[in-house]
């Protein structure tokens, strides 16, 4: 079987840490409950880069993950971005796992 699969680093500005962790946990949080398609939504800090956060998340397909974009705690989410929390870009890339 194959899932979706995404991953993110996000690379904070100290000043916006404890408001993007917030967001994120309320993101996590929300996919694992409500969202049938999610498999495995984790994410975690850096052990050598402090307020470099990494996120891997798994769906079903790529409908299910295009469904969780939708949904409002992913919204809360990327509303962050706005506020410009980021030292550079974030870096973002899917595949469709093989195993």
């Amino acid at each position: 079987m194959s899932y979706y699969c995404v991953c993110a680093n996000f690379y904070v500005k100290p000043d916006r840490r404890e408001d993007f962790i917030a967001a994120l946990r309320v993101d996590a949080e929300g996919t694992r409950k409500d969202e049938q398609g999610n498999i495995l939504f984790t994410w975690g800090e850096s052990t050598t880069e402090p307020n470099t956060f990494h996120v891997q998340e798994q769906y079903e397909n790529e409908e299910a993950f295009k469904a969780h974009l939708e949904a409002p705690h992913c919204k809360a989410f990327l509303a962050i971005m706005e506020i410009d929390p980021f030292t550079k870009p974030l870096e973002f890339w899917s595949y469709v796992s093989m195993q």
